[in-house]
């Protein structure tokens, strides 16, 4: 009797636990659920790593989505080549999934990946891409110190490229047919000066410099370059971008 009433309070308490640890799903969002045909690929930026999308994949997969990190050596070679051996295996592990819709979602320099990919191959109908502040544009900062050893020995040769000059990667990318959602982060204030890095930024990459013609939404949200990741807001606008084609932007008081 007393082991059957222990065991009763140990299935309860771990059954706790379980519920504790799931994310709570609010009813406006029951709709920004994947049906389980729709995988994302998840490509971060420079210095980091897969691990550096943990975030925004582990709240994917709360709501259904699967998700493949890729893993590449951002600092050790040409953004055509990083794409064309990296980024195909993203895709396949996808589709061995059984994936329907193959959607892309980037931070910083994984947004110009995304774009070199684009060039010579398409995603499955319905499938759409997700960049969080994407030097587009290229960086004002490498366009100021991209031919200095020291910015090249740092960044590497894929960073050291992000400029319009007549060598740099940017000027060489063609515009891309899928659904584009571009999310930039900004800050009040900045590290730089208006001449290095023009305002408003979030502390990297410039609001301007983010932006492309054919993209279909974009939307500002108070971030850091690096933190956007982390932040609940930016992951909802995310998912809702995955879901909808479009940004939940605050609606605005009519006088």
């Amino acid at each position: 009797m007393k082991q059957s009433l222990y065991t009763t309070i140990v299935f309860a308490l771990l059954a706790s636990l379980i519920a504790c640890s799931a994310k709570p799903i609010a009813p406006t969002e029951a709709s920004l659920i994947s049906n389980g045909s729709e995988c994302v690929v998840l490509v971060h930026g420079l210095w980091r790593s897969g691990f550096a999308m943990r975030s925004i994949a582990s709240d994917l997969e709360d709501y259904g989505f699967h998700t493949v990190s890729i893993d590449y050596p951002s600092t050790e070679m040409e953004i055509p080549e990083l794409t064309k051996q990296y980024l195909p295996d993203g895709i396949q592990h996808c589709k061995e999934t059984g994936a329907q819709q193959i959607h892309l979602v980037t931070h910083s320099m994984g947004g110009i990946l995304a774009r070199q990919y684009l060039q010579s191959n398409t995603l499955p109908e319905g499938s759409r891409v997700v960049m969080l502040s994407p030097p587009n544009q290229g960086s004002k900062l490498s366009e100021k110190f991209g031919e200095y050893w020291w910015y090249q020995w740092m960044t590497g040769p894929a960073a050291s490229s992000l400029t319009q000059k007549e060598d740099g990667i940017i000027n060489h990318l063609q515009a891309v047919d899928e659904p584009i959602g571009i999310i930039a982060a900004y800050r009040e204030w900045s590290l730089w000066p208006e001449g290095w890095l023009p305002s408003p930024n979030d502390g990297t990459v410039s609001v301007e410099s983010m932006q492309l013609t054919e993209m279909d939404d974009l939307i500002l949200i108070n971030s850091g370059h690096a933190t956007m990741r982390y932040q609940d807001e930016i992951q909802q606008q995310i998912r809702h971008f995955l879901v909808k084609g479009s940004f939940l932007h605050p609606q605005v008081a009519h006088q």
